[in-house]
């Protein structure tokens, strides 16, 4: 395997933060605060780590299981726990990825760069630690399909909730067009 060059290891970097970004365990930690305020400072740490662990380890590939240590701490800090072998998988893809770097062959980033924008669906179970396990076998699907998520830009609006119920037993919730006034 060649050296790792300059620009090997600015592709790295950023493909680790791609990658990492994408996980839906991590992602969903992050926006939903689950390590506190500083959730995104926790990730952004973990990105760092995984980054030098594989430009400091003599063979990334034989270490894959402290880079899943790596990982799984990542998640700890962020109080989340990946129970459905994400952890091995987000380790494979980022030695993959760490191998491509060392060869000059970047079209790993080329395709995480691409599928930034795109919305992609995924079966990741994803915990805080509150919630029951969960024994979900969809982990050989597509790895892009099962461990990146791309959310949609727009923030989660808040539904007035104040509105007398009808007869129904329904509440009526006002458009975000009208602003709250009701036709």
């Amino acid at each position: 395997m060649n050296e790792l060059t300059a620009e090997g290891r600015a592709v790295l970097i950023e493909g680790v933060g791609l990658i990492l970004w994408r996980w839906t365990a991590m992602r969903a930690a992050v926006e939903n605060g689950w390590g506190g305020r500083d959730s995104q400072a926790k990730a952004d740490g973990t990105v760092s780590t995984v980054f030098k662990f594989l430009i400091q380890s003599q063979d990334p590939a034989r270490d894959i299981e402290t880079l899943g240590d790596i990982l799984d701490k990542g998640l700890d800090e962020l109080n989340t726990t990946a129970e459905d072998g994400s952890v091995d998988e987000v380790a494979n893809t980022l030695i993959d990825l760490y191998e491509d770097c060392c060869n000059h062959n970047y079209e790993m980033l080329e395709e995480l760069r691409a599928t930034r924008s795109q919305a992609t669906a995924s079966v990741v179970k994803v915990s805080n630690g509150n919630d029951e396990e969960s024994d979900d076998e969809d982990e050989d699907n597509d790895q892009t399909t099962d461990m990146m998520v791309e959310a949609s830009n727009q923030k989660p609006e808040v539904m007035p909730v104040d509105e007398p119920a009808a007869d129904d037993g329904w509440t009526v919730v006002s458009s975000r067009k009208n602003k709250g006034k009701r036709n």
